[in-house]
């Protein structure tokens, strides 16, 4: 049992500095880094969710067949949409990098 509580305050304890760097990230308009780092958090949250499925500790208690799985199943439809919004901050940081390179051959011929 201090095994598990030793990894539930490890894993608290970097669910805390992902949470203050998505703060940090989060208040930088416009930065590519805040583009890269929201992907990467949304992935992040992917991967925590699909992780709690098979702890032991949930809301409603798997003992009572079908309606104790109802936060498992909730996880893993979480996990899903945390993934494709990171897919959609990819295709959306593509294009502004698109953009972005088109504007700059843009100013070069010009030149």
């Amino acid at each position: 049992m201090a095994e598990f509580f030793s990894f539930l305050k490890l894993f608290v304890g970097c669910s805390t500095l992902l949470f203050l760097a998505t703060l940090i990230l989060l208040a930088l308009p416009q930065s590519k880094l805040r583009a890269v780092g929201l992907e990467l958090t949304k992935y992040a949250l992917a991967a925590g969710l699909v992780l709690m499925v098979p702890l032991p500790i949930d809301v409603v208690p798997d003992i009572v067949p079908g309606i104790g799985w109802l936060d498992d199943i909730g996880y893993l439809v979480g996990a899903i949409a945390a993934v494709r919004s990171g897919l959609g901050e990819r295709e959306k940081r593509k294009l502004f990098d698109e953009i972005e390179l088109q504007n700059l051959r843009d100013r070069a011929g010009r030149n």
